[in-house]
This record gives structure tokens, C-alpha cells and sequence, in this order.
């Protein structure tokens, strides 16, 4: 195993009974001086270490996506560690996220040893370093702070002052190695750096990234919220009878984070892109959340299962006081095949007789619009060994439409009120992640379908209790994209 490189996580591991220091959630991080500042300028000489180094930013990210390249002594055949849509997917994440997290803690405690001023508390912080995450699971905090996608330079303390300096912002955006990007498509192999919603020049705009996100951040966490209601691992991964799973949040979170033509969209070059959050820590069993016995970390909204009695993850709900109730939620299941568009694209559902004439970009604030089903896929899937194993593999996911189908019926829930109504006021668009609305004549698969499940809240839980979902084909039989009896 000589120059092999292990994941075991932050070092120093605590002593037996005390607790693993906490990951973040960003928006707290970045008030912390020491942790921040150290950080900062770890995540920059991350990024300049030499790209034929296994622990280089270069590296690191690669094992994602491109180039598709063996790393640290491990063959991929040249086609990648891809294992998306498998049920591997979370725990595959989980560590990769470490890996990132050991490497920048190890750089931030050899910064801390140079400080020369209250150096003891600065190799404290160091030690207590944790990748910090993005709290999309939280309405709160879904717009992550300016510091992360704004600003373009940061205030910090470094070594030999305990004067603040100003310095360029690594948050922002990665600069590939000379040619490194050479064979990425287009327009990555142009552009020098990574971008989030580019303008035409590859420039991010980040005032486009904030505006969709704070769109978006309801359904985010809606769908989120619902996880908890799946009882499988199968289902939390790939989705239940009428929930998203797991893959289908993650999928969303890409597309809407990296904007028509961003890193973020497209599976081959978007873990390039700097900010990471892991999300396996969500399943509520402690052989999953055990952090402190394996990899060292807890987070700041839970306590580490090896250490109490907890094993809820990171979510945390108050407790139904009411006596059990039961409401029916009604849903569009999307099935479609995910390589059929040609990269990753979103599946808009307008409750309207037709979709919004205003320009696609718009869709997301548009009165009409109930939600989307956003799809992270390769745009050369044959390029990956696990992707090309599932060209013809189907996905699901599925939009909730209460809140709007209430808003534009002034009708009940009832199925005698919704479906004469959704056979009249419902549609459907596809647009790509490259921002083209997408010919539903060129996508065959997709099959859109209306269904409702009753949510069962009982007296003390924190989560609904999922009922069979039942189908009403009726409603979009007939329609292109619509439900077929295949």
C-alpha cells in the first residue's frame, strides 16, 4: 500500500466518549474567523498542487467525472467510477466527500502551525475543521451566503498579521491545468474555468444562481421533507410508489445549480466545480450515520449516533400533536429514459391548459408553473461504463401539484373536483441543461402520469406514513409525453 492514498478522514481522531467535531452548514462557517480563514487558503493551494498528484484538487475531482483517468492505482478502464442511478449512489458519495474533507483539514492544520500570534487557537480550529455543507434541506438557508457565490475577493487573517487582507475568492470558480480541459465538451474546453449560469463569454452570473434557487428552494425541501416517509434503502435512492428518492433531490440540486450551460449540469465536468455536500447522512440507521467510529465528523444539527441515543440524520421535525390525520397529495409521476435528451434536462408541470408563451427561462416564476423533475445525466453516455450499462434504463420522479392545483382551481382535493379539472389544465415541457426547449417528439419515452397518495400523520410522528398511490391515467392518455398503457 506504499503511496496508496486511504480515506480515513479529519485528523486528530478524539478520544474515546467525546464527541467528532461538527460539519458546518455554510452559512454558519463562514462567521467562524479561524476556520474560515483557514480554510480559504487551504482550498487554494489545494487547487495549485500539481495534477499528476493523486491528492490534487485535479485529481480528487476527477474520480467524478473527466478526465477519465485511473486514480490512485485503482483501473476504471478508462470509463470512470461512475455508479449513478445504482444503489451504491449514496454511500459511493459519502467517501468521496471525506477524501475532499481529509486533504483541505490536512493542509489547514500544517497552515496553522505558522501562525504567530495565538497560534494554540488556530491549530485548535485547524483540528476541529470540517468540510462545511450547503443546507439545501432547509428553506433558510437554500441561497447560500454571498461569500460563496459572490463576492470576488474574502477578508481573512493569515499567518504573520492579525490584520485582516483581502484576497481573491477560490469559492467562485476552479482555473483547469494548461490544456487540462482540452478534451471536454464543448464549450468546458473553452472556457479556462469552472462557471455557474455562464453568459456567453463563460463568465458565472451569479445574481441568475441566487434568483433560481430561492425559486426553487420550496420544492427542494418539500421533496426532501418526503424522504423520511420512504421505509427502504431502495426507495430512499431511487424513489418510492409516489416520492422522489434521494438521486432525483441530487439531480435537481445539479441542474439548478449550475444554470443552462454551468459545470454544475453536466455529470462529466461538475464536481470541478468548488463546494461539495455529502448526503448519505440522511438514512435514519445508525450503521449509516455512525460518523464518529469511521470517518470522524458529526454535524451541527445532530448528535453522532455512536455517541447517543439519536439516529435521526441530520433532518429534525417537531413532532405531530394533533390526532392522526390522513390528506391526499396529489402527484405527476415523470418516467422517461435519461440518456434519450442528450445531457441533463428538467420536466416543467404547468397546471394550465397549455405551457407559458413567455421565453422558457422564465418558466421557473411563472404563475402556472407546479414544480419540475430535473434529470442529471451524462451527455456521452457511452463515454462512462456504468452509464452505457444503463442507456436504456428508466427514471422516476414525481412533482407535488396541492399548493398550485389550490391556487388556480379554488377547488377540494377530492377526486371528484381534480380530475375533470387537471383533464383541462394540465401540461407539460421539457428544456435541456443547455437551456433548448426539447421536441417532445424526440423523446418517446417520457410518460407523464397523475396519480395521489394519501399521507398518513399520525399522533407523535415527525414524518406521514405513505399510502398506495392510486393512478388516473385518464387524465393525460392520449397527450404526447402522456400516460400509455405499456
Amino acid at each position: 500500500m506504499a503511496n496508496r492514498v486511504v480515506v480515513q478522514g479529519a485528523q486528530p481522531r478524539p478520544p474515546p466518549g467525546q464527541f467528532t467535531h461538527p460539519r458546518l452548514e455554510i452559512s454558519t462557517f463562514v462567521q467562524n474567523l479561524r476556520q474560515f480563514s483557514l480554510y480559504v487558503q487551504a482550498l487554494q493551494i489545494f487547487y495549485d498542487r500539481y495534477q499528476g498528484d493523486a491528492t490534487s484538487y485535479w485529481q480528487i475531482s476527477g474520480i467524478h467525472g473527466l478526465p477519465y483517468v485511473d486514480w490512485n492505482g485503482t483501473p476504471s478502464g478508462g470509463r470512470g467510477y461512475c455508479v449513478h442511478q445504482s444503489l451504491l449512489f449514496p454511500t459511493w458519495h459519502r467517501p468521496y466527500v471525506v477524501l475532499f474533507e481529509q486533504e483541505i483539514q490536512k493542509i489547514a492544520r500544517e497552515l496553522a502551525q505558522a501562525y504567530t500570534h495565538n497560534r494554540p487557537l488556530w491549530e485548535e480550529a485547524a483540528a476541529a475543521l470540517r468540510q462545511p455543507y450547503w443546507g439545501w434541506d432547509n428553506t433558510a438557508t437554500m441561497v447560500p451566503p454571498l461569500h460563496i457565490t459572490t463576492y470576488p475577493t474574502l477578508m481573512i487573517v493569515k499567518a504573520r498579521s492579525t490584520a485582516f487582507v483581502r484576497v481573491p475568492n477560490p469559492f467562485l470558480t476552479y482555473t483547469y491545468p494548461k490544456n487540462g480541459n482540452a478534451g471536454f465538451p464543448p464549450d468546458f474546453n473553452v472556457w479556462p474555468r469552472t462557471t455557474r449560469y455562464p453568459d456567453a463569454s463563460g463568465n458565472s452570473q451569479p445574481d441568475k444562481l441566487r434568483n433560481v434557487l430561492s425559486i426553487v428552494g420550496p420544492q427542494i425541501h418539500e421533496n426532501f421533507r418526503r424522504l423520511f416517509s420512504l421505509r427502504t434503502w431502495k426507495e430512499f435512492t431511487s424513489g418510492g410508489l409516489g416520492t422522489s428518492g434521494l438521486e432525483a433531490i441530487h439531480g435537481t440540486i445539479h441542474v439548478r445549480t449550475g444554470g443552462p450551460g454551468g459545470n454544475m449540469g453536466q455529470v462529466p465536468v461538475a464536481d470541478l466545480l468548488p463546494f461539495r455536500r455529502t448526503q448519505t447522512d440522511y438514512w435514519k440507521s445508525p450503521d449509516i450515520i455512525r460518523t464518529g467510529d469511521v470517518f470522524n465528523y458529526s454535524y451541527d444539527r445532530t448528535v453522532n449516533a455512536s455517541q447517543s441515543e439519536s439516529s435521526e440524520g441530520v433532518a429534525t421535525s417537531d413532532e405531530n400533536t394533533d390526532p392522526e390525520r390522513t390528506e391526499l397529495e396529489w402527484s405527476v409521476r415523470v418516467e422517461c429514459k435519461q440518456y434519450e435528451v442528450g445531457g441533463s434536462f428538467s420536466v416543467y408541470v404547468f397546471i394550465s391548459n397549455e405551457t407559458p408563451t413567455n421565453h422558457h427561462v422564465e418558466w421557473l416564476s411563472h404563475e402556472t408553473v407546479a414544480g419540475t423533475f430535473d434529470v442529471f445525466a451524462n451527455l456521452n453516455p457511452e463515454e462512462c461504463a456504468n452509464c452505457s450499462a444503463r442507456v436504456d434504463q428508466e427514471v422516476k420522479g414525481f412533482v407535488h401539484i396541492n399548493q398550485k392545483y389550490l391556487e388556480r382551481s379554488n377547488a377540494t382535493l377530492s377526486p371528484e373536483d381534480v380530475i375533470p379539472y387537471l383533464k383541462e389544465n394540465i401540461s407539460w415541457a421539457v428544456v435541456s441543461a443547455n437551456g433548448e426547449v426539447v421536441d417532445l417528439q424526440k423523446f418517446p419515452s417520457l410518460k407523464v402520469t397523475v396519480i395521489s397518495t394519501p399521507l398518513t400523520l399520525s399522533e407523535g410522528a415527525k414524518y406521514p406514513t405513505e399510502g398506495l398511490p392510486t393512478h388516473y391515467p385518464e387524465v393525460t392518455r392520449g397527450r404526447l409525453g402522456g400516460h400509455r398503457d405499456d
